[in-house]
Parts: C-alpha cells; sequence; structure tokens
C-alpha cells in the first residue's frame, strides 16, 4: 500500500467514524455518504470490512436502534418503518425480523390510540364525519395498519 492510499483510507475512515458518533447507521448509509466523498470504490469496500470487522457496522443493530428511537420519539407504523428501513439499505429479512421483535416492545394499537384522541381533540369544531375522515387519513399517513386504524375510529365513534 503507498502512503497516499494509506492517506486516503485513513481519511475515509476517519469520516466514517465521524458519521458514526452521531448515531448508528446502515452499512449502505456509510457506503454513499463515503461515494458522496469522491472515494474510490477499493478504500470504501477497505472502510466498510474493517469496520463490520470491528463490529461498528451492523444493520441488524441498526435497524433495533432505528425501530426503538422512532417509536420512542415520533412513533409510527410497520408501514412507515419499513420504508424508512428500506431507504437506508437495511435487508428484507433483518426489517421482518426486528419489526416483529417490535411486537414484543411496542404495543401499536395503543400507541396509536393516544396519537388518535389527542389529534381528534383538534377536530373538536369539524363536522364529526369530516375529523373522523381526518383522523383515519392521519392514521393511516403515520403507516398504522388498516385493522389497527379501523378499531381506533370505531372506538372513538362510541
Amino acid at each position: 500500500m503507498t502512503p497516499e492510499t494509506d492517506k486516503k483510507n485513513t481519511k475515509a475512515r476517519n469520516n466514517a467514524y465521524s458519521l458514526l458518533r452521531s448515531r448508528p447507521r446502515a452499512e449502505r448509509e456509510i457506503r454513499d455518504r463515503l461515494r458522496m466523498k469522491k472515494y474510490d470504490d477499493g478504500v470504501i469496500e477497505d472502510v466498510i470490512s474493517r469496520l463490520k470487522s470491528a463490529g461498528e457496522i451492523d444493520d441488524a443493530k441498526f435497524a433495533k436502534f432505528w425501530v426503538e428511537s422512532r417509536m420512542r420519539m415520533n412513533p409510527v407504523g410497520d408501514a412507515v418503518l419499513k420504508h424508512e428501513l428500506k431507504a437506508k439499505g437495511v435487508d428484507q429479512s433483518i426489517i421482518d425480523l426486528v419489526l416483529e421483535e417490535k411486537k414484543d416492545n411496542f404495543n401499536e394499537y395503543e400507541i396509536a390510540s393516544g396519537m388518535a384522541r389527542e389529534r381528534f381533540a383538534r377536530f373538536a369544531k369539524l363536522d364529526r364525519r369530516k375529523a373522523m375522515k381526518r383522523l383515519y387519513d392521519f392514521l393511516q399517513r403515520r403507516g398504522f395498519s388498516f385493522d389497527t386504524v379501523e378499531r381506533i375510529v370505531a372506538d372513538i365513534i362510541k
């Protein structure tokens, strides 16, 4: 390895660690960010393999982190989580596993119901049908399942 190549590898690795300091990242996120900085594919592959062997990049850990933080800070349904993780380059099998584990830790119905009741209070001045339509649309946009949304809307109507 030439001194120049070694210097590029070190700089690329430092860039990757800088990204990882703020939050865990998926492998593709790191790869894309290094490409944006115009590093050669060989340098990127070297950095990625080193980070993986050091345990710094793990898509399964990242996906768990993403779901947990998302559900605590700004809860959404599985559809949105699946879309976000897919956009970050996480493999479908990991996404399915993490979303299955999520069911043990978070009750989608309770979370969506709390959000719905809070949102419904804002619609007090609206016609009841219009308010229910907006509530339904809100929950659907947040990625909650059709069954969950139907159940919540029915409960609020009562």
